[in-house]
């Protein structure tokens, strides 16, 4: 009917959520949801995204604080959990997040965790006996934890069908864009990674590249390598490390890691860290010394070099324009936020 959506799909907002995943996902999933409207002329309202959040970590009781087409009851049929920028790699896990979680399920809601959300996943009891996807920093501590179920690292996603789980470095993108596919199809799910994931050609000012990482090679050896390389962020990486971590000799490693990837490892570890340098930038108020040295970066100056020569950004800069970004608790803030977005956006308007 007029106004209403083919597929809605919540984000979970919960103490210590990482708030880049939250926008990055609400982002992304407007894009898709424009570039269908444009697509399929009747289509007025194709993807709705809704955020919930509850009064305290203990009430099972969430209200939506954002819905992108607030017109008739908002009702998930995908629920996205998140995954935590505290207490890794074993995060604490509030209770009446998990009530809900499985009450939304029982209801017909499809749920997706991202990473260390499945650690609320888990707790939900939903996956006990399936196979679950998180990322390399939180896999012993949810197998230890959670020994009824089956912990892997080496898929990004997995898809039960009521349950999907991703993980590995910016899964929240794969999250994404796997369900756009399921709701809008594999066209529309192209044009949005290529308008997120490539630069856009003849632009004097870059927009940050972004760092979409090639793990669809096949190369089991070099993804353990990739893998290794982004639960340390890039910093304090040898050649013979990330050979050792692959278990293959030196020379055979620089060449199928550069038929593999189409890079060098030595510029892939600078690109990691410079996208978790974007992440902390754009997430928080970490100091840009405190990021440097925990990228280990010689000092604040070569760090500055470093992500300007890559963003085009000076780091001040970049956290003025895409940074701040706090998880809203009404629509207000939200709003706020989503203008900053908007704003971003229209500085790189795909050609349709």
């Amino acid at each position: 009917m007029p106004g209403s959506a083919l597929g809605e799909i919540g984000i979970v907002l919960y103490p210590g959520v990482q708030a880049a995943s939250v926008h990055g996902l609400t982002d992304l999933l407007g894009i898709a949801a424009k570039l269908a409207i444009r697509q399929q002329k009747g289509a007025r309202f194709p993807l709705r995204v809704t955020h919930w959040q509850s009064a305290s970590s203990d009430d099972a009781n969430h209200s939506c604080v954002y819905d992108s087409n607030p017109d008739g009851q908002a009702q998930p049929s995908f629920l996205i959990i998140p995954p935590t920028m505290v207490d890794l790699p074993d995060p604490s896990v509030p209770g009446g997040v998990v009530c809900w979680v499985r009450e939304r399920h029982a209801a017909g809601a499809k749920i997706v965790s991202v990473c260390s959300g499945a650690f609320v996943l888990a707790e939900t009891g939903l996956v006990a006996g399936r196979s679950v996807s998180t990322h390399p920093i939180c896999a012993a501590a949810l197998a230890e934890r959670f020994p009824d179920m089956m912990v892997t690292t080496s898929q990004r996603i997995i898809d039960h069908g009521d349950v999907i789980t991703a993980g590995g470095f910016l899964a929240w993108v794969d999250v994404g864009l796997h369900l756009v596919e399921r709701i809008l199809g594999a066209s529309i799910r192209a044009q949005t990674a290529h308008f997120i994931l490539a630069e856009q050609a003849g632009s004097k000012a870059r927009y940050f590249p972004g760092f979409a990482p090639k793990q669809d090679h096949g190369d089991i050896a070099v993804l353990k390598a990739q893998e290794w390389v982004h639960m340390r962020d890039g910093r304090d990486v040898a050649l013979a490390s990330m050979a050792a971590a692959a278990g293959l000799e030196r020379r055979t490693f620089l060449r199928r890691f550069a038929s593999a990837t189409g890079t060098t490892p030595i510029e892939y570890c600078r690109a990691v860290r410079i996208a978790r340098a974007r992440e902390l930038l754009e997430c928080g108020n970490t100091p840009q010394k405190d990021i440097a040295q925990s990228l280990r970066y010689r000092d604040v100056a070569s760090f500055a070099r470093a992500f300007r020569k890559v963003t085009g950004w000076a780091p001040g800069s970049y956290r003025k324009k895409f940074g701040a970004y706090v998880v809203a608790s009404d629509q207000s803030a939200h709003d706020a936020s989503s203008r900053k977005l908007r704003k971003r956006e229209g500085a790189i308007q795909p050609q349709l």
